[in-house]
């Protein structure tokens, strides 16, 4: 039994290592993507007639939860981080973390309990 447990951990930490890079390399295109957000693509400073203020281009639309879903995924594997440790772990800048720890308190699916967040589910 001990070999084969032994052979499932080489096994499970091989795919790991196989993943690693293309992890990575999501989490900096997300980190692009999220640095692009807002960012005005047209080539003059003017906006056309029915363009409204605020309006945006094509991608991924402001507010898609990507990071909420990220975050809350991670404090219901890891229940009582702070904020920063979130950010980090997520890779996102703590600003971040700080703005979307709140809106998924008052969805009702994280609590925070003195400097530390926890899903709602295992609080």
């Amino acid at each position: 039994m001990s070999d084969f447990l032994t052979e499932k951990r080489d096994e499970i930490q091989a795919r790991l290592d196989e993943l690693a890079p293309l992890i990575a390399e999501h989490d900096r295109l997300q980190r692009a993507l999220d640095a692009l957000d807002g960012v005005d693509n047209s080539s003059s400073g003017s906006r056309s007639g029915g363009e409204k203020s605020g309006s945006r281009g094509a991608g991924r639309p402001r507010g898609s939860g990507e990071r909420s879903r990220q975050a809350l995924a991670l404090l219901r594997q890891e229940p009582g981080l702070g904020a920063a440790e979130v950010a980090r772990r997520i890779g996102v800048h703590p600003n971040y973390a700080y703005r979307i720890l709140p809106g998924l308190e008052e969805q009702g699916l994280v609590e925070k309990k003195e400097r530390l967040w926890y899903p709602k589910d295992a609080a």
